[in-house]
């Protein structure tokens, strides 16, 4: 008697190749489910530095068409980056949980050659800080005019 040669072997899989494989879907499962929540934040925490840097901006252009006043500013000893807080006059733009801190450099940054000139105006740095309970969360630079 011939003996067939072994041509039905069963195609499939065995139960510790599905067992892996589960596992490892698993774990390639929950690494993206924690992906979702981060990426959740990181988008949050973007709109909102977002919004707070417009904010900024609104308030360096309300400023950047005045011109501050020397007087206001404590420039008599001039120390290096020595700031005078200035207070914000515009309209108020933001959420109501958010404060514009307003700070104006004492020394010009950039200034004629001759500042003995009347009317001469000087560039000083002014810097806007967006403050939310007391935190900063935004702030831009720009110059201002000071006569």
């Amino acid at each position: 008697m011939h003996q067939k040669p072994n041509s039905n072997r069963e195609a499939g899989l065995t139960l510790v190749e599905i067992l892996v494989s589960l596992v490892i879907l698993g774990i390639v499962f929950v690494a993206f489910m924690t992906i979702f929540p981060q990426m959740t934040l990181f988008n949050s925490r973007t709109e909102t530095k977002l919004e707070t840097m417009n904010e900024a901006r609104i308030v360096l252009e309300e400023y950047r068409n005045k011109t501050i006043q020397k007087t206001v500013l404590r420039t008599a000893a001039c120390p290096n980056n020595s700031w005078t807080q200035v207070a914000y006059t515009g309209k108020h733009p933001f959420e109501s949980n958010h404060t514009p801190i307003i700070k104006v450099k004492n020394c010009p940054d950039v200034k004629p050659a001759d500042t003995q000139v009347k009317g001469v105006v000087q560039l000083h740095q002014i810097l806007i800080e967006i403050q939310k309970n007391n935190r900063l969360i935004s702030e831009s630079f720009g110059y201002v005019a000071v006569e």
